[in-house]
C-alpha cells in the first residue's frame, strides 16, 4: 500500500510540474543563438555557453562574450565568438597532435577556442579520459610557441570548427 501512495504521490507531482511548464509558456521554447545571416549557430546552455553542432554526431561547448563599444560599454544584445585560450601540440610547428585541457564542465565535451588569422577556431576534444602528453609547442593568438614539456589533464583534439566562417558574429540569443 505504501508503494501505491508514493508511487500515486510522484505521478502527481510531476504532472503539477509539467502542467506549470506549459502554463509558463515560454519554459518549452528552447533558446538559440543566432548568427548574423540568421543562422542557428548553437542552443544555450546559460548565458556564456553555448552547444554547437561540431559535426553530424557530435555537440561541443562553444563560448560567446558581449561586444563593447568604443566607450567600454557592452551593446546590447550582441555578443561575439570568445577567444582567450591555447592548444598543446605534440609537433613542434602546431600542426599536429592537438590537446585541449580536459573540461570542467560535467557531460559535456573538452573544448578551447582560439583567435588565428583565418577566424576563431574552437578545437573539440575527443571523448575519452584525460591523459599524459609530451608538448613541444602551444597555440595563442599571437601565434604558435615552441616548448618541451610533458603535461596532464589533456584531451586529444578529435576536429575543429571556425566558428566566425560557420557563423558569422554578431551573434543574439533568440
Amino acid at each position: 500500500m505504501k508503494r501505491f501512495i508514493v508511487a500515486v504521490t510522484l505521478t502527481a507531482i510531476a504532472g503539477s510540474i509539467a502542467a506549470h511548464a506549459q502554463s509558463a509558456g515560454d519554459s518549452a521554447i528552447p533558446i538559440v543563438l543566432l548568427d548574423s545571416t540568421g543562422k542557428i549557430a548553437a542552443r544555450a546552455v546559460n548565458d556564456t555557453m553555448m552547444l554547437i553542432n561540431a559535426h553530424r554526431d557530435v555537440v561541443a561547448p562553444a563560448f560567446i562574450r558581449p561586444v563593447y563599444d568604443g566607450e567600454g560599454r557592452a551593446v546590447s544584445g550582441i555578443a561575439t565568438w570568445t577567444a582567450d585560450g591555447s592548444v598543446l601540440f605534440t609537433s613542434a610547428d602546431c600542426t599536429s597532435g592537438g590537446h585541449v585541457f580536459s573540461s570542467p564542465h560535467a557531460g559535456v565535451r573538452a573544448t578551447n577556442q582560439v583567435e588565428t588569422p583565418n577566424g576563431i577556431v574552437l578545437y573539440v576534444g575527443a571523448v575519452g579520459s584525460a591523459r599524459t602528453a609530451s608538448i613541444r609547442s602551444i597555440l595563442y593568438a599571437s601565434g604558435c610557441a615552441s616548448v618541451t614539456v610533458r603535461q596532464n589533464g589533456l584531451i586529444p583534439v578529435d576536429m575543429t570548427v571556425n566558428l566566425t566562417t560557420s557563423y558569422p558574429p554578431p551573434l543574439s540569443l533568440q
